[in-house]
């Protein structure tokens, strides 16, 4: 068996971070990148960054959420989307969705934005160029201004086929 590059090693250092961190916040609650940070230094990368947790999360794909008692988490958002059943589905998650000339906003219950918009992402339309996700809103980037109208009926059944 031979010796691993350097690049290999790297490579596989990294995995076995990214997994590291998955299972880490699948596990437990954290508010905040330094508890992750440090819950990974114990799990064996005592000189890991918060830029490197940040890089990390952003691969994951983790949000912040609202848990039940109120407390703003790390999650993953993978979970979420799967965690949706029938009493949480995506339309009873959305409150309501409204447009101007320039952008399509999507209200939903606090802490549902992310899982909304990783929604969309996933059922991208041509005409959606990008959704942004805060708590509980998801500004919805047409891919043409002059065609608003058409992102928000795209934007409308792609929530109703999540139904």
């Amino acid at each position: 068996m031979g010796r691993l590059a350097t690049g290999e090693r790297e490579i596989v250092h990294d995995s076995a971070q990214l997994e590291a961190c998955r299972q880490i916040i699948a596990r437990h609650c954290y508010g905040t990148q330094e508890e992750i940070r440090r819950e990974l230094a114990g799990f064996g990368f005592p000189d890991i960054s918060q830029s490197t947790v940040s890089r990390l999360l952003r691969r994951l794909g983790v949000a912040k959420a609202q848990n039940a008692n109120g407390r703003k988490i790390y999650t993953l958002v993978e979970e979420q989307l799967e965690n949706v059943d029938s009493t949480h589905s995506i339309h009873d998650m959305v409150r309501s969705v409204e447009h101007n000339q320039q952008l399509v906003l999507i209200h939903t219950s606090p802490g549902a934005a992310t899982v909304v918009a990783r929604m969309l992402d996933r059922h991208a339309s041509p005409e959606i160029m990008g959704a942004v996700a805060g708590n509980d809103v998801v500004l919805v980037a047409p891919r043409h201004i002059s065609r608003t109208r058409k992102t928000l009926e795209a934007v409308i059944r792609t929530l109703k086929k999540a139904h």
